[in-house]
């Protein structure tokens, strides 16, 4: 017989939800984390537990790698532990909706793109200001026992994107390999980089729009 003090994490087994008017147990430090949406209504239905899951889990797993207990994040978005497992499944499975969805909506802002150069800016500059996606992948590049997700269909992916642009077109794979590289190691290093230059405070908040620009003359092979 299973014991009733099975961890969370172990996802072999599938813990029910608690009785609808219990609150979740409270992981340590999990106030904390939670600070900044303390003023946000709890979360019900399937819509929004799904939202809050996937935004807490892609913020906790970018912050903490990838075997952040299921347990803080269901904290996080303070929604039953439960509920997590109803609405989105097993660790795994959120591992994969959260980069899922991350590439999805990066190739959607592409779509109607033409331009290789402008796309590139934009992808360097939305990948600096939202690094969590970069964060998370730099925890699964580095972690031996992380199951890396299984990603959308290469033809979904924005460098697919980026190959049927036209106007102008990127200039080769080599010029994607060093754009890639770029957008998501510069979110990850960029303070540790910009502190090796020392580069001076009145510089640092140009430094992105200068490096857009860059990449964007380089991917089309006029860098």
């Amino acid at each position: 017989m299973e014991s009733e003090n099975r961890s969370d994490d172990d996802e072999d087994g599938l813990p029910g939800p608690p009785p609808p008017d219990s609150a979740p147990t409270r992981a340590p430090g999990a106030d904390s984390a939670r600070a900044h949406g303390a003023a946000r209504a709890r979360p019900t239905g399937r819509d929004e537990v799904r939202s809050a899951v996937l935004r807490e889990a892609r913020r906790l797993l970018s912050e903490r790698g990838p075997h952040v207990p299921l347990r803080d994040i269901a904290d996080a978005a303070d929604v039953n532990l439960g509920l997590i497992h109803r609405h989105v499944g097993r660790k795994d499975a959120l591992l994969t909706t959260v980069m899922q969805e991350a590439v999805r909506l990066g190739a959607a802002r592409l779509e109607h793109l033409d331009d290789a150069g402008e796309a590139v800016r934009g992808m360097l500059l939305g990948s600096t200001a939202h690094p969590e996606i970069s964060r998370l992948l730099a925890w699964l590049a580095l972690d031996s026992e992380a199951a890396f997700p299984p990603m959308v269909d290469p033809a979904e992916r924005p460098a697919a994107a980026l190959r049927r642009m036209t106007s102008p077109p990127p200039a080769g794979d080599v010029e994607l390999l060093l754009i890639f590289t770029a957008v998501y190691a510069w979110p990850v290093l960029r303070g540790a980089l910009l502190d090796t230059l020392d580069i001076p405070a009145d510089r640092r908040e140009d430094i992105d729009e200068q490096l857009a620009d860059l990449l964007a003359r380089v991917v089309t092979g006029q860098g």
